[in-house]
């Protein structure tokens, strides 16, 4: 059995041993991973880059430390880490760079809205586990080096309602509790079962995996939580000496704001918003990313959206160009939008497509120009 994972030696898929697979990871300095995120065309957020830079050398340290030097995991010192900020911002892209490209380990990225609580319609947490061995290639002590990245964790929030539905195993766990505290377990235990066949029969038996160097990462936007904060930190007086409300309305929060290092401080605002205490304190790290600026926004439009058009037309003899106009108007409106990186490939996508549809597959060479005419953008054949 192996002194790892908890499970038979004849498990395991042939392939490179641990030891191997360990020693093949690129050390680099978290400089130098901050250096390759901005080769690979990701742009802005440098203290959250910085942070997660850092967060991923720790990671190779630690399994290194493990696998290569036979030293075992002091207790408390795994990661996990919680990422906050705005969509668009590249909370959950930060990841899947650093640790899936960069790093080269096992990663795993989810939908928390996906899973349930044990007994109910939907997947239960452990199967991240069951993805995680997957994307090992069913290799247990792999799996234990890798990273889970659970994105839209903020939409387990809940209103705090203990009511529950009857009819187990027939309805949804829609109050968020039975997801927190299997997480709350998860995060916190030194090894944790899951099925190897994602749970779809009973007839395979439950294998373990060693938790102790497994990074645990959660990405949300939050959204309200920053007015969360601050009602908390303002005392509402009744009667003589209560401040009106301006405009007697409540202010509505944008969308794309920053939580700032005081409202993460805050820790009973995550309660108010729906989080079990403890499983809050399960994350070591809260890093919080910014709404994305215009040039950084451009820089994304240019590098990332539409560099990968560019290429595409090009394969089919035809030159994409851009307007200047059109690039300010797409980035005018992913800030209105409050969309960040992701509102520019949905600004472009009708006119990119259009153009596609008219010039692709005749073999004739031609430039294709995106002009700005009438507050939208067209297409003219050069």
């Amino acid at each position: 059995m192996s002194p790892r994972s908890g499970v038979e030696p004849s498990a395991f898929p042939e392939g490179p041993p641990i030891q191997e697979r360990v020693s093949s990871l690129e050390v680099l300095s978290p400089k130098e991973i901050d250096a390759r995120l901005g080769d690979l065309g990701y742009r802005g957020q440098p203290e959250a880059r910085r942070a997660a830079s850092v967060l991923a050398y720790r990671h190779l340290r630690r399994i290194r430390r493990l696998y290569l030097e036979g030293l075992e995991p002091e207790p408390g010192t795994r990661e996990n880490a919680l990422f906050l900020g705005p969509t668009g911002s590249g909370k959950t892209f930060l990841v899947e760079l650093m640790f899936r490209e960069i790093l080269g380990v096992p990663t795993v990225l989810a939908d928390a809205t996906q899973f349930s609580e044990t007994g109910y319609v939907g997947d239960d947490v452990s199967t991240l586990l069951s993805r995680l061995y997957e994307a090992a290639e069913r290799d247990a002590e792999w799996a234990s080096c890798g990273v889970i990245c659970m994105d839209e964790f903020d939409k387990l929030a809940t209103s705090r309602s203990d009511s529950r539905f009857s009819g187990q195993q027939t309805t949804k766990d829609v109050s968020g509790f039975g997801v927190q505290r299997s997480l709350l377990h998860l995060l916190s235990a030194a090894q944790a079962t899951f099925p190897p066949d994602f749970g779809f029969t009973s007839r395979i038996r439950s294998e373990s995996l060693d938790m102790g160097c497994i990074t645990f990462i959660a990405c949300g936007a939050f959204s309200g939580f920053r007015g969360t904060a601050e009602t908390m930190a303002h005392v509402e007086r009744v009667g003589f000496g209560r401040e009106p409300g301006k405009g007697g309305q409540k202010d509505l929060e944008s969308i794309a704001t920053r939580i700032t290092e005081e409202h993460l401080e805050n820790t009973t605002a995550f309660s108010r918003y729906g989080f079990i205490p403890e499983l809050i304190g399960r994350f070591n790290r809260l890093v919080s990313f910014a709404p994305l600026d215009a040039a950084t926004l451009g820089d994304i439009l240019q590098d990332n959206v539409l560099r990968t058009w560019e290429r595409e037309f090009a394969h089919e003899g035809l030159q994409l160009s851009v307007d200047p106009a059109v690039r300010e108007w797409i980035v005018a409106r992913a800030i209105k939008r409050e969309t960040g990186a992701r509102g520019l490939r949905t600004a472009l996508a009708p006119a990119l497509e259009q153009a596609a549809y008219e010039h692709f597959g005749h073999g004739k060479a031609a430039t294709v120009r995106l002009v700005l005419k009438d507050d939208a953008v067209t297409t003219v054949r050069d």
